[in-house]
């Protein structure tokens, strides 16, 4: 779910290690196939992650191995699909990607709950079970074997309907006195009603939609369903 990446606590989420290789895929033109590697925030893969494909109840959901890595095949050619991932003690993830990207590895990471807790407590609030989150990660170009690439600061995010984001620190805790991404590249938004939302993204050299690791952007906006109890991770590539 996204190339996910990871800053030190984010869970969209590429730790700076290199990750194991994910299963492959057996080729076919008539369905897409997803596949990648979990691990928790020290670069450890975690076995048993499941993993579905909630609007699409013929595809079975799967389990990640003793390395981490899972494969999701038989997914319908060129959709948006929602993909979640849960794992005991880790904040239940939506990851909205489009079947196009079935090419490329998804390196993922499962962020404990006390993260969460983390950023709801540094904002003041109260974590709200029947809403969802959003968390998300601007870096400057496609990670292909599990390094990360750069992570962009002075990304400013808008959310329609109008909420205010968060924007963390280089530890990738959430910050209550930024107005932009630090280091980190990392922001969010917590307790937002389910259902459709749009982020834009805008960087120091422009508009952060010019390639999908989501569903696929529309006049400049990325669709972001939140689901009541999720944190939907939305990984993006923004010019630097």
């Amino acid at each position: 779910m996204l190339r996910i990446h990871a800053t030190l606590v984010l869970p969209l989420c590429l730790l700076g290690c290199k990750k194991a290789d994910p299963p492959t895929c057996e080729e076919t033109e008539d369905f897409a196939c997803f596949t990648g590697v979990f691990s928790g925030l020290l670069g450890a893969r975690l076995d048993g992650v499941e993993v579905c494909a909630v609007d699409l109840p013929d595809i079975p959901c799967v389990r990640s191995d003793d390395d981490g890595g899972w494969q999701m095949p038989g997914l319908p050619l060129d959709i948006d699909v929602l993909i979640t991932a849960t794992y005991e003690d880790a904040v239940p993830t939506v990851f909205p990607q489009h079947t196009s990207m079935d090419w490329y590895d998804w390196y993922k990471v499962m962020v404990p709950r006390s993260i969460m807790n983390q950023h709801a407590n540094r904002l003041d609030v109260e974590l709200d079970d029947s809403r969802g989150h959003l968390l998300f990660l601007a870096w400057e170009g496609l990670n292909l074997d599990g390094d990360n690439t750069p992570n962009v600061a002075g990304v400013v995010a808008t959310l329609d309907p109008q909420v205010e984001p968060f924007y963390a620190n280089g530890l990738g805790l959430a910050a209550s006195d930024l107005t932009e991404t630090s280091g980190s590249g990392s922001g969010g938004a917590l307790n937002l009603e389910p259902g459709d939302h749009a982020l834009r993204l805008s960087a120091p050299g422009g508009d952060c939609t010019e390639h999908s690791f989501h569903f696929l952007a529309t006049d400049g906006a990325v669709p972001v369903p939140i689901v009541a109890g999720f944190a939907t991770a939305i990984d993006v590539i923004c010019p630097p």
